[in-house]
Formats: C-alpha cells, sequence, structure tokens
C-alpha cells in the first residue's frame, strides 16, 4: 500500500526546508481533449461580477459574438443562457478543432466588441470552468439545466421568458428540441 505522503506528488524544496504543498492538479484539460469532439459546460464569469448581461443591448452584442465564434470554428452551441454576471455554455466543436481555442475566441472578440462598463478594464475574468461531457450524462440534460438557470436564480418563471438571453443555436426551442427534455419554452 502507498503511503499517502507517496501518493501526492511534492514541489521540491530546498535542502534542510520544510516540504512544500502538493503540487496542483493542472486547471485545463490536455489539448487532445479539447480537439477530441467532446461536448464541453462552460461557465465564464464577468470581470469583478459586475452584472454586465443586466443590459440587453450587451447581451444581444455577446451573443453575436458567440455565433460568430460558432461559426468561425464550426461549433455546435446546444443551449446558452447569459446570467446578469456570467454565461453558460453547452457547445462542441468538431474531432480537430480545438474547443480551448473557440472559447478564447469567443472570450476575446466579445471582450473588444462589448463596450467597458466605468472603472473596469476587461469584460471577463482571465479563465472560465469547463467541463467535459462524459458518456452518460445527457446532452438534453445539461441543456435544460443550463436553461432553466434563470428559473433557478428566480430571475423568470419559466425558460420562455429569458428567450432574449438564452437560447440554442442548434434546437429551435419552441418546435424541435428533443421530446421530453424540458426545453421548450
Amino acid at each position: 500500500m502507498i503511503s499517502p505522503e507517496a501518493a501526492e506528488p511534492r514541489s521540491p524544496a530546498p535542502s534542510g526546508a520544510s516540504p512544500r504543498l502538493p503540487l496542483r492538479k493542472p486547471f485545463r484539460l490536455s489539448v487532445e481533449a479539447y480537439r477530441s469532439g467532446h461536448c464541453f459546460s462552460v461557465t465564464i464569469v464577468t470581470s469583478d461580477r459586475r452584472p454586465t448581461f443586466s443590459n440587453a443591448a450587451r447581451a444581444t452584442k455577446a451573443i453575436n459574438c458567440l455565433r460568430e465564434s460558432a461559426a468561425r470554428f464550426s461549433a455546435e452551441i446546444y443551449a446558452y443562457c447569459f446570467m446578469p454576471d456570467h454565461v453558460h455554455l453547452l457547445a462542441g466543436t468538431p474531432e480537430g478543432v480545438r474547443f480551448d481555442e473557440f472559447v478564447r475566441h469567443f472570450k476575446q472578440i466579445s471582450g473588444f466588441r462589448l463596450p467597458k462598463e466605468p472603472g473596469t478594464v476587461r469584460v471577463w475574468q482571465p479563465s472560465y470552468y469547463d467541463h467535459a461531457l462524459r458518456g452518460e450524462e445527457a446532452i438534453e440534460s445539461v441543456a435544460e439545466y443550463i436553461l432553466n438557470n434563470p428559473v433557478r436564480a428566480g430571475l423568470a418563471q419559466n425558460t420562455g421568458e429569458y428567450r432574449l438571453f438564452s437560447g440554442s443555436f442548434v434546437w429551435n426551442l419552441e418546435q424541435d428540441a428533443p421530446e421530453g427534455a424540458g426545453l421548450r419554452g
């Protein structure tokens, strides 16, 4: 049996110094994971958690930037939801196209095109959270979870009330969302 001390890699400590803390797990997945054609759930937070997307014009500009990035990287946007201070995406790129580059492009062009709020330098926080969907995770149920965020946050009574700020580039949510997925408003 391996001792707990041996199981955790540690950064080297100078001779005679106390041992350093365990190395952190890498924040990003491997480049190969982003090229593999997986579908990802992503959360991108605004700088200082400012309510940038409480403004419909800003949300519309950001959605247009998302559409442009999706076209450039052949990304499928199954669901998006612009909350006041963050955005949720459920998206995938074809095998061989780096998903992280798609996200970087979206953040870059939207950060450039969206007017900065007074006292801010940037629109987005430097990083983002992503999760590669596993085989047992259904795209439809993750999309439903994302599209129901405004209801859980008390911003809407149902998903249909928040359509200006959320939707799908793949499904027409009023007509052809997968049956039984609860995606129709």
